[in-house]
């Protein structure tokens, strides 16, 4: 029998696994040399040490865009709230603005000017969403705009 103590008392393990890493490296250089061009297996062994090094980046920055797409759709929602507020607003200044007409209160060009704007904005984004309640401003409107062309006509606006 061998006597594993004094075999490994003689045998330096660094040189051991030094000539294995030199025999594996001239094997895959003899693989490289005769190997087919589209199989390299320096080629195929660098893929996969990359694909290693490379696992946990790929799947952090995956983890990264679900959460950019998930705050990208948050902020699509809060952009589409903030546009109905807006246009929730124009209409409550459409609606007061003709009250106010209809109690005799004059006002200046810039404010029918302003008016008239809120009136423009309001029909497109009521145009553009037609689930929105719309219907409420159309007699103002008409009349808005009848006393405007009134105003316009005798240069009569308050300055």
């Amino acid at each position: 029998m061998i006597d594993f103590n004094a075999f490994f008392s003689l045998v330096d393990f660094g040189v051991i696994v030094q000539s294995l890493g030199w025999l594996f490296l001239g094997a895959i250089t003899l693989i490289e040399k005769f190997a087919p061009k589209d199989k390299k297996p320096w080629t195929a062994i660098l893929t996969f040490v990359g694909k290693i090094l490379t696992r946990e980046f790929a799947e952090s920055q995956k983890a990264l865009i679900e959460r950019v797409e998930v705050l990208s759709d948050k902020i699509e929602a809060v952009a589409e709230s903030v546009e109905e507020t807006r246009a929730i607003a124009a209409r409550v200044r459409i609606l007061r603005f003709g009250d106010e007409l209809l109690e005799g209160r004059l006002h200046s060009k810039d404010t029918f000017d302003q008016t008239l704007l809120d009136i423009d904005n309001y029909e497109k984004y009521c145009k553009n969403h037609e689930n929105f309640k719309n219907h409420v401003t159309e007699e103002t409107v008409a009349l808005i705009k009848e006393k405007y062309r009134i105003r316009l006509r005798k240069n009569d606006f308050v300055r």
